[in-house]
């Protein structure tokens, strides 16, 4: 599962990015059940906790709190022990889909 922005509409409603988030952080999840060792276990599980997160304040209409959850969950999916290019940018992604 591969998002990008030329895939994502970027118009997307909050329940719309609410149902990306919640299926990146079920991606996530996948990922830690084959991670190679404990912080990269640790950094993906962070993520999903951190999509999930962001899912949260979507359906709840907090969009600064959801912004601020995905930029967790890219931060932690980018970095070196995550090793999981796709989720960051899915993230960013995400994030840039939020109304201002």
């Amino acid at each position: 599962m591969q998002l990008t922005a030329s895939t994502l509409d970027l118009q997307f409603d909050l329940p719309g990015l609410e149902t990306a988030a919640r299926n990146w952080a079920t991606r996530a999840r996948a990922l830690v059940n084959r991670a190679v060792c404990d912080d990269q276990e640790h950094a993906l599980g962070v993520a999903a906790l951190s999509f999930d997160s962001a899912a949260t304040f979507l359906d709840r209409g907090e969009t600064e709190a959801a912004r601020d959850a995905l930029r967790a969950a890219r931060s932690y999916a980018g970095c070196e022990e995550a090793n999981a290019p796709q989720l960051a940018e899915a993230a960013r992604t995400l994030m840039d889909a939020l109304p201002a």
